[in-house]
């Protein structure tokens, strides 16, 4: 069974990824900037350890939807969903998951229109009330 590391690897090489580049100094941190789009969707929402990492995760997903050509995003929001909410989830359930990654998408588009990494893995943890969040990214490889 491969190791956690060894699965991240898959997924960034999946990406066109050759290897994990650190953020460059004077660069915010990708974690600090998904809770920055986080953060509406989190005070309205958040209120369980369950519920703001439920959060975090749909808005890692919106976040990387909308780094994708508009005509691939509602394949892989459909791919996203089918994974999320089981086939007798609820109409709400499905409707807040899409709420909150296009509200991510959007929140994505004006505060860091020119940042184009994706997130190809993240961690939370909460403990004692404190939300902290490791993700890695890669550079969205060109299409062209």
């Amino acid at each position: 069974m491969p190791s956690k590391a060894e699965e991240r690897w898959k997924r960034l090489a999946a990406l066109g990824a050759k290897r994990e580049i650190p953020t460059p100094e004077g660069e915010a941190m990708m974690s600090a900037i998904i809770l920055e789009v986080a953060e509406p969707m989190l005070k309205q929402h958040g209120k369980t350890p369950e519920r703001a990492k439920t959060i975090i995760m749909l808005v890692i997903h919106g976040w990387n939807k909308s780094l994708l050509p508009p005509d691939k995003q509602s394949a892989i929001e459909k791919e996203i969903l089918d994974q999320l909410v089981p086939n007798h989830g609820s109409g709400e359930a499905m409707g807040v998951a899409v709420h909150i990654m296009d509200t991510a998408a959007e929140r994505r588009e004006n505060l860091f229109p020119d940042l184009r990494k994706v997130i190809v893995d993240h961690e939370v943890e909460i403990a004692d009330g404190r939300l902290t969040l490791n993700v890695t990214s890669a550079p969205v490889p060109e299409i062209g």
